[in-house]
């Protein structure tokens, strides 16, 4: 397999339209025809990271935390130079993977224990579109079909998802036209039919080429607009529910023992540690700014990097796993995921991450 393979595979299972506008996301650093048979997945591309692709003869590393974040002046690090030179490339799937299905906080929430899950919120860095396009009634299907592959018609757990409205179609060839109906100026009505549909961002050009592709008009009548909510497909944080009440201390202690954190911060926010929990929300990483959302929907939300200050304002209840425990279970659903693909690939141990080393000092 080469590097284009894998990215059309990761693609589909996280589009790097949906990555924040603030991140950097997809292809880092290699070509898109080197070879990619073996595959190391890590939170970060780090030296003992780089080190250990080298010497077990990776030649790719997926990772969720972006090798290159900010822009470069100059490229003189060893770990980008110790890449390239030993032909490794690097692709990362950082905040596109957090807002996915299959992604972080999917992971997260397994890990937990959670049932009947649910988006926190439907922020992402993609937009959504609602669309229209009217066609004659003997190319309805084919053109559907057409935006249908091309990403178009997506809603939630939904695809193929439209709706369709007999019209009446009017319109006047001008000179130069070449009409699929009439004459040049000669006023026409037909029958027609409306096809509506919604489309994200990262699919729209792909639907504009097929509409353009397999419609029989020289130039269709068809229109794009953004609307003011997301698609419920995506979206940042889940909230989801244990089997059973257990108290806001035992299932502190639950988080530790499952994510093989050395400890956890908890906040109470008042309740205290013997507060009945069932209602929980997880949101991997850094998730300070959900905490107003997940309020009134969770009993207490699981997350890492919570500063100080932000805990003692929270109303609601936080337990603060850490950036990297919360995180790191997305990369064994990854491994799954591109086995099930017949794709080698391998997750970097945790005991070597340089991050949870220090952490364990």
């Amino acid at each position: 397999m080469t590097v284009k393979d894998i990215l059309g595979e990761l693609e589909e299972l996280a589009p790097t339209g949906l990555a924040m506008e603030w991140d950097n996301s997809g292809l880092q650093l290699g070509r898109e025809d080197w070879s990619a048979d073996k595959i190391l997945l890590t939170l970060d591309v780090t030296p003992s990271v780089i080190a250990y692709a080298v010497r077990h003869s990776f030649n790719l590393i997926v990772s969720h935390h972006p090798l290159i974040f900010r822009p470069l002046k100059s490229v003189t690090q060893s770990t980008i130079l110790d890449l390239v030179q030993h032909q490794i490339a690097v692709i990362s799937m950082h905040t596109n993977l957090d807002v996915v299905p299959q992604g972080v906080n999917s992971a997260l929430a397994e890990a937990l224990g959670l049932a009947n899950t649910h988006l926190l919120s439907d922020e992402t860095g993609a937009k959504w579109y609602h669309c229209s396009v009217t066609v004659p009634p003997s190319a309805a299907d084919k053109l559907l079909n057409a935006i249908h592959n091309a990403g178009g018609g997506r809603i939630g757990c939904y695809d193929m998802c439209s709706t369709r409205h007999e019209i009446k179609g009017s319109f006047r060839p001008l000179e130069g036209s070449n009409p699929f109906l009439g004459k040049a100026g000669k006023y026409e009505q037909t029958d027609e039919i409306e096809l509506e549909f919604m489309v994200d961002s990262f699919n729209l050009e792909a639907v504009k080429r097929a509409i353009n592709s397999a419609h029989p008009y020289e130039e269709p009548a068809v229109y794009f607009v953004e609307t003011r909510n997301n698609n419920p497909a995506y979206g940042l944080g889940l909230a989801g529910e244990l089997e059973k009440e257990v108290s806001l201390f035992e299932f502190a202690e639950r988080v530790k023992t499952k994510l093989q954190a050395p400890f956890v911060q908890l906040w109470t926010a008042g309740f205290g540690e013997n507060y009945p929990v069932k209602k929980i929300g997880v949101c991997g990483g850094a998730g300070a700014s959900l905490i107003k959302t997940a309020s009134g929907q969770v009993d207490v939300l699981v997350t890492g990097d919570i500063n100080y200050h932000t805990m003692l304002e929270s109303a609601l209840p936080l337990i603060n796993a850490g950036h990297f425990y919360t995180e790191y279970p997305v990369l064994k659903k990854l491994h799954n995921l591109l086995k099930a693909k017949k794709i080698n690939s391998f997750v970097y141990p945790a005991r070597k991450h340089e991050i949870r080393n220090n952490l364990l000092i």
